[in-house]
């Protein structure tokens, strides 16, 4: 499964890992289902010690386990296609596809956020999330100090596996854009999320998810959707980048 979404997030020990890696196999080979002490002979555990398991992660016992799995494999890439289908304006496959090969293209290198406003609490979300799924990200502010020391270094040549994540209602903010433009001189893919499909933050991206379309946006305007929106498309796209990750 490599890089697989559910591993990552609930920061398991390998023997949990193991455990769901191998449940995972059984699952996704269709074969029939999988009893406790198959599972646990295959991997040199006890009986007790998945029971153990399956209680630190919330289920009642195995057996919960291993239809939460079941559905979770089986409806992820449905479930995350309605979604975005449903929030992202521009939304397609391709899109879709992008980035993820983006995200594969440059794992190694760091990920960084901008944002102003409630644009940068999205941005310090993404930050948290791709740290815990084992991406090296840093807020805006950290970008600020690191663009410092790369020009004090005068080398560019280790951001060209960076990429930006960029959030801006109008697409127009300033400081949002200044940070656009300097990562992009050192070579980072800018992935941005915007209001606007004809603003400059959009032209200045590689990739574009617009939300909640609109000509004209007020930062006042009640209820506002867009930031928790943006919260839930960037899970969705996370989960198919993790299920796309074998």
């Amino acid at each position: 499964m490599g890089d697989n979404y559910f591993l990552l997030t609930n920061l398991l020990s390998e023997d949990e890992r193991k455990v769901i890696t191998s449940i995972t196999a059984h699952i996704e080979r269709g074969e029939k289902r999988a009893g406790i002490q198959q599972i646990a002979a295959e991997n040199y555990l006890s009986t007790a010690s998945i029971i153990k398991m399956c209680k630190r992660l919330g289920f009642d016992g195995y057996s919960e386990l291993y239809y939460h799995l079941s559905r979770q494999l089986t409806g992820t890439d449905k479930r995350t296609e309605d979604t975005l289908g449903s929030f992202v304006d521009n939304y397609s496959d391709e899109l879709v596809s992008s980035f993820c090969e983006l995200l594969r293209a440059r794992r190694k290198g760091k990920i960084f956020t901008t944002g102003e406003g409630f644009s940068n609490i999205v941005g310090t979300y993404i930050v948290q999330r791709m740290s815990i799924c084992g991406f090296m990200a840093f807020s805006n502010v950290h970008f600020y100090d690191y663009m410092i020391f790369q020009e004090a270094q005068q080398s560019a040549d280790a951001d060209e596996r960076d990429i930006m994540f960029a959030v801006s209602q109008s697409g127009e903010t300033e400081p949002v854009l200044n940070d656009v433009r300097h990562a992009k001189q050192h070579g980072q893919k800018i992935i941005s999320f915007t209001r606007r499909s004809d603003s400059t933050l959009a032209q200045l991206s590689d990739l574009v998810f617009v939300v909640d379309g609109a000509k004209q946006t007020l930062a006042g305007s009640l209820p506002n959707p867009f930031f928790g929106h943006i919260i839930l498309i960037f899970e969705e796209l996370m989960a198919r980048f993790f299920s796309q990750t074998q």
